[in-house]
């Protein structure tokens, strides 16, 4: 359409080099993905990717605060591409799990009663939309944090081969800001499933603010995060808290979210040389003074689990399945551990930012 335009920052970003990657049920089969000859039946593999709430394309001249009901139809339809291409991906990763943030779905203008929105109720959504293009069926769930762009409802979504056990949602921002009405506002969806040989395994799919921030310090939302995932888990469960920490890789904010919290880094474990490898590049929003690539997006695992990593890679780059947001996702492949130890070498601890103990 000649009143849109692809994102520019987010078709730059992935120029390097990288190494390796409100609650409703439907069902959705990716197709013929070939396991690895060694890969062991109970592999379980999970993947995170942050869906940018229908940023990749702009409509000209046009305020997103401004966007009209047609206008908005037309990004949507627009971002079929984009949808396509993060089927194909799935379809070829074959993930047991999917958590996604940054899903967007159209307010329709309804900002001023926001205790009444049902999230996911219209196709609009980006979860809808990814889930129409797959055949292999998917259970969900998903829950909304705020306004985003002004206009459209943003919130995260788990998907699940694997039927659901529980499911919840919490906000793991301070209550006294406000809720939907707040933009810094996050609400994390929550699905507990039974994974056959290594018994059940807790899902968070997050997407948290900023270090230090002002308003919404990400240090208060990562120990309520905790606090939370504490309450449910029972010992030697798998817990993943999955997503957007906007918290770069090897930094001090990295070794909070991970030193002496009983949580690891599985990307890191997985590539020891990659502890740098980007998951965003330049500037982006919410990062918009940065000029290199960082690594923001996780894979945290507690542990004490059953499971350990065998393989972790950033996917939904220029290289691999192709851009779709201004986040590249972060594939990871997992087995049950035979001998049911949960320490690592120490080299591989630290890059994973766990205690030396």
């Amino acid at each position: 359409m000649s009143d849109v335009e692809i994102n520019p920052k987010s078709m730059r970003v992935f120029r390097i080099t990288l190494t390796g990657l409100a609650l409703l049920v439907v069902a959705c089969r990716p197709g013929s993905f070939v396991e690895p000859e060694n890969a062991a039946s109970t592999d379980f593999t999970v993947l995170t990717l942050n869906l940018h709430t229908y940023q990749e394309i702009h409509s000209e001249g046009v305020a997103e605060s401004e966007l009209t009901d047609e206008l908005a139809r037309q990004r949507i339809d627009s971002y079929g591409p984009l949808f396509d291409r993060i089927a194909d991906g799935i379809t070829q990763l074959d993930p047991d799990v999917v958590c996604f943030q940054e899903v967007g779905e159209w307010s329709g203008g309804n900002t001023e009663n926001p205790d009444s929105v049902l999230f996911g109720s219209s196709d609009s959504n980006m979860v809808h939309q990814i889930l129409q293009r797959l055949d292999e069926h998917y259970f969900y769930t998903m829950d909304w944090s705020h306004y985003g762009f002004d206009v459209w409802l943003e919130g995260s979504a788990i998907l699940s081969k694997h039927p659901f056990i529980d499911t919840g949602s919490r906000f793991i921002s301070n209550p006294d800001n406000g809720h939907y009405e707040f933009w810094k506002s996050r609400n994390v969806p929550m699905a507990r499933i039974e994974l056959p040989g290594s018994g059940r395994v807790n899902v968070f799919s997050v997407h948290t603010g900023w270090w230090d921030d002002e308003e919404e310090p990400f240090q208060d939302q990562y120990r309520n995060l905790l606090a939370w995932a504490g309450e449910i888990a029972e010992p030697h469960e798998t817990t993943f808290l999955c997503g957007d920490f906007n918290v770069p890789a090897g930094s001090r904010m990295q070794e909070f979210m991970t030193n002496g919290t009983g949580y690891s880094d599985q990307y890191a474990l997985a590539n020891p040389d990659g502890l740098f490898d980007a998951t965003i590049g330049g500037a982006i929003d919410g990062w918009e003074d940065n000029d290199s690539g960082q690594r923001i997006d996780y894979i945290l695992m507690n542990d004490d689990s059953l499971l350990k990593v065998e393989k972790a890679e950033i996917v939904f780059t220029e290289e691999t399945y192709g851009i779709v947001s201004d986040h590249a996702g972060v594939y990871a492949r997992f087995s049950r551990r035979i001998d049911s130890s949960a320490r690592e070498l120490p080299e591989r601890r630290r890059l994973a930012g766990r205690d030396d103990d």
